[in-house]
C-alpha cells in the first residue's frame, strides 16, 4: 500500500488544498519550495495527522486564525491509499479466515480525519472515518454484499489492515537537532522528553543485528542485570556487535557523503543504570560517544554540522529498515539542514537519492526547503511551490490579509506563468535568489525544452555512467521562450550556450534571440546539425531509431502502436528518476557519446 493523495480542508492556514503524489512520471522525492512563513510546515503537519491523530491540547490551534472568533465547520484531512495486488490477496485471505469465499479487489480506499466545530467549540469527538467498502461473498452465498462499518467482520478486517498493511508516515521536524547524551531504554524515563524515538531506533538495530524478534528487554536488559560470567559474556558480545554495526553503517555513509576514504572514528556504547530518587525505580540507558584516537566525545559536544548529519544518518539509515513497516513508508522532513553550509546542503541531496534507492523497502520522501542549494532539477517534476497568498513579501511586515496556503505542482506553476519563463525561473523567483559576488556560477547549456534536458541527462548519467563531468544543463521552456534565463546569464556576465533543434522553429528562434540581444549572442546559439553534424540529427528524438522510439513509448503506454512524443518523454524521465538502463543500439549510444563529448569539451566564450 502507498499514499497517493491528501486533501486538506480548514487546517490552520490551509483553506482547501490537494497534494497529489501519484502523477506521472512517478517520483520518490517531492520537494516543497517556499519562503519563510509560506506554510510548508503546516502541510507536513496536516499529512502527519493521518497517522498521529489529533493532539487534544492543539485542537483549537487548528482553526483558521481569521475564523477563531466564531468558526462553525469542519477541519479535515483525507488520505487516499493505493491497494496493490499483493495487498488485495492478503485482504482476501483475511476474509476467508472469517468465513467468506470471495472478495472483489479494490484500487484504493480513503481515510478521513475530521474535527467538527460549532462557534469555535469542538462539536463531538475527533473522528477518523474509513471509506473502505469492498464487496464480499459469504461461503455458500450467491451474491456479493457490502458489510458496512458497523459489522464486526468489517471492523476485524480494518483492524488487520491498520496493523499489518498500512504504510507508515514518519515526520522529522526538529528532532534531528537534539541528539541526547543519554537514551533511556527501560524504566520510567523511556517516554519522557522525546526519548521514545531514539529508544525505538536502538530496538530497530537490535532486530537488524542480534535477533529479528528481539527487544531491548530480551536482548540487552536481561543479560545486563545478570551477574554470572555467561550473561556478562553474552552482553559484551552483543554490545560489541551493536557498536561495530552502527560504526560501519554511519561512517561508511558519512564517507560516501563527504568523499572521505578513511574515517578513524568509531562508535562507543556505554550502558548503565540510574535510580529514581523517590521510587528507586531503575532507568537502563545507553550513552553514545564518538571515539577518535585517544579522545571520546558526546554527539552534543561536536559542531552543529556534525550533530545534524550524524543524527540524520542515525535516524534515516536505521529507521527506514524497520521490519514491521509495510507498504511505502512516507518520510516527512521539515527544512532539513537549513542552518548548514551550502556544500553540506548539496551533499544532502545526494544522500536523499541514495536513501530512496532501496530494492527491498519502498520509500518516499517529502521535504520542505527555502534554500536553492536543496533543489535538485531532476526532481522538479514532483515538486510543489508553496505560497501563503496572504503575505506580500515585498512589504517589511508581510502585509497580511486572510491566510491561504497553496501548494502548486511545479509543472502547473510553470504553465500558469503568462510569459512561459524558463523552467528554473519560477524556482528562482519563489526563492528570491540571485548569486552572491563570491558564488561560483557554472557555465551552462540551455536546452530547447525540458524533454531535451531529461534525455541528455539520462544519456550521460545512466547510459554512459556519468562519463562527462563538466556539463551543466538548464531545461528551457521552448525554443523561443528562454529570454529570462538568457537575461540572467548576460546580467551575471556568465558564459552559456543555447542548444536548439535544426528545424524551422529552431532557426526562427535563433534569429529572434539575435534580434533581441544583438550579435553578441550569435556564437552562443548552436543547432544539432551544425554542432555535431556526424550524428545526422535535426532534433533530439532523431538520435533514436524508429524501433527504439516505439519501444520507449511502450514503456509508458503498453497499448501504443506508434511513437508518441508525450509518452516517449515521460518514459525517459521515469527511467532517469529510477536509474533504469534501457537497451539501445550501439549506433544510438555512439551518437549520444559524440554529442556529449562535444558538449563536455565546448570552449565557452
Amino acid at each position: 500500500m502507498r499514499y497517493t493523495k491528501f486533501e486538506i480542508r480548514n487546517f490552520k492556514g490551509i483553506k482547501d488544498l490537494t497534494i497529489d503524489l501519484s502523477k506521472q512520471p512517478y517520483n520518490r522525492i517531492h520537494t516543497f519550495v517556499g519562503l519563510n512563513e509560506s506554510g510548508k510546515t503546516t502541510i507536513l503537519e496536516a499529512i502527519n495527522t493521518i497517522v498521529e491523530g489529533w493532539v487534544p491540547e492543539d485542537i483549537h490551534q487548528l482553526i483558521p486564525k481569521h475564523l477563531k472568533a466564531a468558526f462553525t465547520g469542519e477541519v479535515s484531512i483525507t488520505a487516499y491509499v493505493n491497494v496493490d495486488d499483493e495487498d488485495n490477496y492478503k485482504i482476501l485471505e483475511k476474509y476467508k479466515e472469517l468465513g467468506y469465499s470471495d472478495y472483489l479487489p479494490i484500487e484504493y480506499f480513503t481515510i478521513n480525519c475530521c474535527l467538527k466545530f460549532k462557534s469555535s467549540q469542538l462539536d463531538g469527538r475527533p473522528m477518523s472515518y474509513w471509506n473502505f467498502d469492498p464487496l464480499v461473498k459469504r461461503n455458500k452465498g450467491r451474491k456479493y454484499i457490502s458489510l458496512g462499518g458497523e459489522h464486526k467482520d468489517w471492523q476485524t478486517v480494518v483492524s488487520y489492515i491498520r496493523s499489518s498493511l498500512m504504510p507508515r508516515i514518519v515526520y522529522y521536524k526538529n528532532l534531528l537537532f537534539e541528539f541526547p547524551d543519554r537514551i533511556y531504554l527501560h524504566g520510567p524515563n523511556v517516554n519522557k522528553n522525546n526519548n521514545a524515538p531514539y529508544k525505538d531506533i536502538i530496538e530497530d538495530i537490535i532486530r537488524e543485528v542480534i535477533d529479528k524478534d528481539g527487544s531491548i528487554e530480551t536482548s540487552l536488559y536481561e543479560a545486563y542485570k545478570k551477574q554470572d560470567t555467561g550473561s556478562k559474556d553474552i552482553f559484551r558480545a552483543r554490545k560489541n556487535k551493536l557498536q561495530e554495526f552502527i560504526s560501519q553503517e554511519v561512517f561508511s555513509s558519512w564517507g560516501t557523503l563527504f568523499n572521505s576514504k578513511e574515517i578513524s572514528a568509531k562508535i562507543e556504547l556505554n550502558f548503565d543504570v540510574s535510580k529514581e530518587a523517590k521510587t528507586e525505580e531503575e532507568n537502563f540507558y545507553v550513552e553514545i560517544r564518538i571515539e577518535e584516537g585517544p579522545d571520546s566525545f558526546y554527539i552534543s559536544e561536536r559542531s552543529v554540522g556534525f550533530r545534524w548529519f550524524f543524527s540524520f544518518l542515525f535516524f534515516i539509515l536505521f529507521r527506514k529498515n524497520r521490519k514491521t513497516d509495510l507498504g511505502e513508508t512516507l518520510f516527512l522532513l521539515d527544512e532539513p539542514a537549513s542552518n548548514l553550509h551550502s556544500t553540506a546542503q548539496k551533499r544532502l541531496l545526494e544522500t536523499f537519492e541514495r536513501f530512496v534507492e532501496n530494492e527491498t523497502r519502498p520509500l518516499k520522501l517529502l521535504y520542505t526547503t527555502h534554500s536553492h542549494h536543496l533543489i535538485n532539477p531532476k526532481w522538479l517534476e514532483g515538486a510543489f511551490v508553496v505560497k501563503n497568498e496572504s503575505v506580500d513579501y515585498s512589504e517589511p511586515f508581510g502585509n497580511r490579509s486572510v491566510t491561504n496556503i497553496t501548494a502548486v505542482p511545479y509543472k502547473r506553476f510553470v504553465a500558469e506563468y503568462p510569459d512561459q519563463q524558463d523552467y528554473f525561473q519560477p524556482i528562482l523567483d519563489t526563492l528570491e535568489y540571485q548569486p552572491g559576488l563570491l558564488e561560483k556560477v557554472p557555465s551552462v547549456i540551455i536546452t530547447e525544452g525540458k524533454n531535451d534536458y531529461y534525455t541528455l541527462r539520462y544519456a550521460n548519467e545512466i547510459l554512459l555512467k556519468n562519463k562527462y563531468k563538466k556539463i551543466h544543463f538548464i531545461p528551457g521552456a521552448g525554443c523561443d521562450k528562454n529570454h529570462s534565463i538568457i537575461q540572467l546569464y548576460i546580467g551575471w556576465n556568465k558564459p552559456f550556450m543555447i542548444l536548439l533543434d535544426a528545424d524551422n522553429a529552431g532557426r526562427k528562434a535563433k534569429k529572434l534571440y539575435k534580434d533581441i540581444f544583438g550579435d553578441l549572442i550569435v556564437d552562443n546559439i548552436k543547432t544539432y546539425d551544425e554542432f555535431v553534424p556526424e550524428i545526422g540529427a535535426v532534433a533530439m528524438e532523431d538520435i533514436f531509431t524508429e524501433a527504439e522510439k516505439l519501444a520507449i513509448t511502450q514503456r509508458f503506454d503498453e497499448t501504443a502502436t506508434k511513437y508518441k512524443k508525450s509518452a516517449f518523454n515521460t518514459a525517459i524521465q521515469t527511467a532517469l528518476i529510477n536509474k533504469e538502463v534501457m537497451e539501445l543500439s550501439e549506433e544510438t549510444l555512439q551518437k549520444f557519446d559524440s554529442l556529449l563529448k562535444q558538449l563536455n569539451s565546448y570552449k565557452f566564450a
